[in-house]
């Protein structure tokens, strides 16, 4: 668990960043004001560029942005004190409903999500893409979902030309194996992105 504590009087600020980050589990947020006693228990503080001057902490986050990636991911890099993941792993689970997720080092998940349009998804899979720190990405595709398959992989290679690998992955081992090794709380179509993420081909 992160302990973040954002230290703020600027409550459009707080209200922005507490609507993407209380649902993620591994994340614990509190609100101080800027010249309030710092807990001891503190990983990370978030605050904006003018309050910055006024706090006195080993570990300070101002974002610029406040996407859910980009947020989750920093906040993660900071507490582990390092610079960039070296490997993301999209997995796209292809079909009327596609299940979708984003995966670091092969064990934190940063992000997921259902779509019902192949653009979509692709939308989501540049989002991460421009978002998170990383030495490199991958994007992995299960081989089922017919032609909505066949339109995410055409537009992800058309947007990326080949600086990011798209992967086609065999699928049948996702239906003997539903439950993902990164927990059960998820959706069958984001088990299947995971499991489809995390398949060495």
């Amino acid at each position: 668990m992160i302990s973040v504590i954002i230290a703020t009087k600027n409550f459009r600020f707080l209200y922005k960043l507490n609507e993407v980050l209380s649902d993620i589990k591994e994340i614990k947020i509190n609100h101080i004001l800027p010249n309030e006693s710092i807990p001891s228990n503190t990983d990370i503080i978030i605050t904006t560029q003018i309050e910055k001057k006024i706090i006195n902490f080993k570990t300070i986050f101002v974002p610029k942005a406040f996407n859910r990636y980009y947020l989750f991911s920093n906040i993660y890099l900071l507490a582990t004190k390092r610079d960039y993941f070296n490997e993301i792993a999209i997995g796209v689970d292809p079909g009327k409903t596609t299940g979708f997720v984003v995966i670091a080092e092969k064990k934190i998940i940063l992000g997921n999500a259902e779509f019902y349009t192949a653009v979509d998804a692709v939308k989501e899979a540049i989002t991460v893409f421009f978002n998170i720190e990383t030495a490199r990405v991958v994007i992995k595709v299960g081989q089922g979902g017919g032609k909505i398959k066949d339109e995410i992989v055409g537009r992800l290679n058309d947007i990326f030309h080949n600086k990011v690998p798209v992967e086609v992955v065999n699928e049948d081992f996702t239906s003997k194996k539903k439950i993902s090794p990164l927990g059960t709380k998820f959706s069958k179509n984001v088990q299947s992105a995971i499991l489809i993420a995390l398949k060495e081909n």
